[in-house]
């Protein structure tokens, strides 16, 4: 690893100890990301099974569809300007006005839901507009990443990074979960303006180094156009991305399927809804911090994972049983969490760093894209079918893509071969 001078002594004690105790700035960062995203997820879980029971049985379909597509716009819908956010300003102030932005949005929640009763109209637009908050937050800190640790600790960074949609998904799944069977709509928002305001808090002491990009004046793409153009220059880059935004379509749709599940195929309560999403946020927790030591290149690793997740559908598709589906979702969740970690890391190491604003906002833009698309399509497949149903065409739909992403890619690999071997983590 090249270093300069002023790091010399830091870079020699990677691997001495824990990251987020040797690197107490990247562990406030993290810390920050816990708590940005446990509120988010609250809102989320809990505000969604409130809406559940605000409509008719024929209409929760549409309702949680277009709930968790308010979740999902923000990324794709405001991708250029995130990216010329994060790569103008400096980390730290844009990550501080993100959270501090959404602890105020959850503060004007909260004083209304405790005034007068929380109107159903109201939890949409505030859905999206914390949401908005996450899109500028998420590519922000993967951007700052190179900021905070040295080169060797970037997968150890990386894990911790993708470790935080797991942890929050557990914990946000339950606590919404439970906050919304106690005490309603009230209890939810206020929990989730706390968590914003101290990971504001957390934030304030933290220093960024800036980090200089060689490549700066010859490759500097300013937009997501721009950007999809210089990976032109890099095809396997391209084609995973383009591979796992169409997978996103049948994997995200386990979160309208879920709340669908859960009421109509197991009758149970709003605690097992928490128990399921906790199931597959823990796999993909285990799948983040075991991926990196998976053998073999990332596009075998991704095909192998993508059909994995569709594999694990096909049982919960022909038994509606609590404790299989828990199991399978541990599976599926573990495919994820693998495959992510896999690639977010090799993205760090080959995207230029004058790219990587614009970059990670295009990705999430890219990835995300599907996801309103899934909420929409399978929220309306939700009042025409049932929700074992469901889960069967999402098995049925991953395959082939897994399939296109293991040919495909090594195609690329191939192609590429003559000036650099593929990537491997």
């Amino acid at each position: 690893m090249t270093v300069d001078h002023g790091r010399t002594v830091e870079a020699a004690r990677v691997g001495t100890g824990p990251l987020i105790t040797r690197n107490s700035g990247f562990a406030r960062v993290w810390g920050a990301q816990l708590l940005s995203q446990s509120a988010t997820r609250m809102y989320q879980m809990g505000m969604l099974w409130w809406v559940l029971g605000q409509v008719v049985a024929g209409e929760r379909g549409m309702a949680s569809g277009i709930f968790l597509a308010c979740a999902a716009l923000p990324p794709v819908l405001f991708a250029p300007w995130i990216g010329r956010v994060v790569a103008a300003h400096p980390s730290g102030r844009v990550l501080r006005g993100a959270v501090v932005a959404a602890a105020a949005i959850g503060l004007v929640l909260a004083v209304v839901a405790l005034v007068a009763r929380l109107p159903l109209v109201a939890v949409y637009p505030g859905m999206l507009a914390l949401a908005s908050c996450q899109a500028l937050f998420d590519p922000c800190l993967t951007k700052a990443i190179p900021e905070l640790v040295d080169d060797a600790d970037i997968e150890n960074a990386t894990a911790f990074e993708q470790s935080t949609f797991s942890l929050v998904g557990m914990a946000g799944a339950v606590l919404g979960a439970v906050l919304v069977g106690v005490a309603g709509p009230l209890l939810v928002v206020a929990t989730s303006a706390a968590a914003y305001l101290a990971a504001a808090v957390v934030l304030g002491p933290v220093r960024f180094r800036p980090v200089e990009s060689p490549e700066a004046d010859a490759d500097a793409p300013a937009g997501v156009l721009r950007t999809w153009r210089m990976l032109a220059s890099r095809p396997f880059i391209r084609i995973a991305l383009v591979c796992f935004a169409a997978a996103n379509f049948f994997i995200t749709a386990t979160f309208v399927v879920l709340p669908l599940y859960t009421k109509d195929a197991l009758a149970a309560p709003s605690t097992t809804l928490g128990l399921l999403e906790g199931a597959l946020w823990l796999g993909m927790l285990l799948g983040t911090f075991s991926g990196a030591r998976l053998p073999g290149s990332p596009s075998r690793i991704g095909a192998v994972c993508v059909a994995l997740f569709g594999a694990a559908l096909v049982v919960p598709g022909l038994v509606a049983d609590r404790t299989v589906f828990l199991l399978c979702l541990l599976v599926a969740g573990w495919a994820v969490g693998a495959t992510n970690v896999v690639f977010v890391a090799l993205f760090q190491r080959t995207v230029p760093t004058a790219a990587k604003p614009a970059f990670f906002a295009t990705m999430l833009a890219l990835l995300g894209a599907s996801f309103p698309l899934a909420s929409l399509v399978f929220g309306v497949a939700g009042d025409l079918f049932g929700p074992q149903t469901l889960c069967l065409i999402q098995a049925v739909g991953l395959p082939p893509i897994a399939l296109v992403l293991w040919l495909r890619s090594g195609r690329a690999a191939e192609a590429a071969r003559a000036g650099a071997e593929e990537p491997r983590i």
